[in-house]
């Protein structure tokens, strides 16, 4: 196994046991306060079960505060050995508790006692273990700090060393079985699922680049009409609903025809693809703008909240861009180089209207640039549109 791939589950082990706080805090709670009103209606309110009380809370607490200090850390990259010896002490002080608690209620009364709290202890350290599988540092720390004081307690003040025997040797048994079983199954479950969420993103990953050479013209890298059609209908709606004026500007290279069908297609495709390159300097500020190839030499720029002035000010900076690039065309008749003309057009979206409007206003803008002599650019606002109109229905009504 690869270092990188050993610490990214390494890493998970540790998180996935801090995130199994809540649960142990639960049960421990609800064992201990189950023991101690036991020992209460047994023995009555003792300073032991007071003492035992406070260290038990202690010990709660002790681990809330460490491991949320401590996952922050763990979130990014495994634990180092200050921060490992920081969260098995905390694994160790409940185990600990647990045993001290044990010996004071075996001392308030050894002979009816002592099987219990061994019963109990071990049910304490055995299961406790569930909660440390994906660490075996955790683990015997938890286990042992439980069993050896416990151990080393029957022994030498009980005599009981057969029992205290057959305890640590259950206990080295148990150890070993859980190292070479439950311990490696939670490595390889660990293991599977990096499997797959590196295999998901690996799909996304392919799904996401699939997506955005759909959206994308092969010949300019630019956007491709499909995006265009999909995109513009949302940030007309988008528009309408900030009441924010929306622009658009269409591009289209003058006597392109001509350069083709001199210089051939290959030069023509040289030409689009530095023309796209003159396009794609420009710096769009406002969010959900775009360029788009719409047609064989014809371009669009969407300016979502754009006066119509800055759209002008766009239009002609790509306009001259574009005479800076000097592409020669001997057969154009505005110039000697590729140029471009651009129609500019801008509305707060109405209601019950269409973008459709907006695209007419600006091919309509593009026409008068081109009318008026190419390399230009021409502005059709609702206003001029609506004033056009007017002029042609008086036109029409004189006939």
């Amino acid at each position: 196994m690869d270092p990188i791939r050993a610490s990214e589950i390494e890493r998970r082990k540790y998180l996935e046991m801090l995130d199994s706080f809540p649960t142990v805090a639960i049960i421990q709670s609800i064992l201990a306060a189950t023991v101690l009103c036991y020992c209460f209606l047994s023995y009555g309110v003792t300073t032991h079960a007071i003492v035992w009380t406070a260290l038990f809370l202690i010990s709660i607490l002790y681990r809330y505060w460490l491991d949320r200090g401590l996952r922050p850390f763990i979130v990014k990259s495994k634990p180092t050995k200050k921060q490992l010896a920081l969260l098995l002490s905390s694994r160790a002080f409940i185990g600990l508790v647990w045993s001290i608690g044990s010996i004071g209620y075996i001392e308030a009364s050894p002979d009816e006692n002592f099987l219990a709290a061994i019963i109990w202890c071990s049910a304490l350290a055995y299961a406790g273990c569930l909660f440390h599988q994906n660490s075996v540092s955790a683990l015997l720390c938890y286990f042992w700090s439980i069993i050896l004081p416990l151990s080393v307690y029957m022994a030498l003040v009980l005599d009981c060393y057969k029992e205290a025997f057959i305890l640590i040797f259950c206990g080295i048994a148990f150890v070993i079985l859980y190292i070479q079983l439950l311990h490696q199954k939670v490595i390889t479950r660990i293991d599977e699922t990096i499997t797959k969420e590196r295999l998901i993103e690996k799909l996304s990953n392919a799904n996401l680049s699939a997506k955005l050479l759909a959206e994308q013209d092969a010949l300019t890298k630019l956007k491709n009409r499909t995006f265009f059609n999909q995109k513009i209908v949302k940030v007309w709606r988008l528009s309408h609903k900030k009441q924010q004026p929306l622009s658009v500007v269409i591009l289209d290279i003058d006597h392109f025809k001509a350069y083709n069908d001199n210089y051939g297609h290959i030069a023509g495709d040289k030409a689009l693809r530095k023309i796209a390159k003159c396009i794609k300097q420009i710096n769009l500020e406002s969010e959900h703008s775009f360029f788009a190839r719409v047609g064989g030499e014809e371009f669009i720029a969407v300016l979502p909240n754009t006066e119509v002035e800055s759209a002008v000010s766009i239009a002609n900076l790509i306009r001259e861009k574009v005479e800076d690039a000097a592409i020669p065309h001997e057969f154009s008749s505005c110039s000697n180089i590729v140029t471009i003309s651009a129609g500019v057009s801008s509305i707060i979206p109405p209601k019950g209207r269409s973008f459709i409007e907006l695209i007419e206003m600006s091919d309509k803008a593009l026409y008068q640039a081109k009318e008026g002599g190419r390399n230009r650019v021409s502005v059709l606002t609702i206003q001029h549109h609506a004033e056009a109109q007017e002029q042609l229905l008086q036109k029409q009504a004189v006939d």
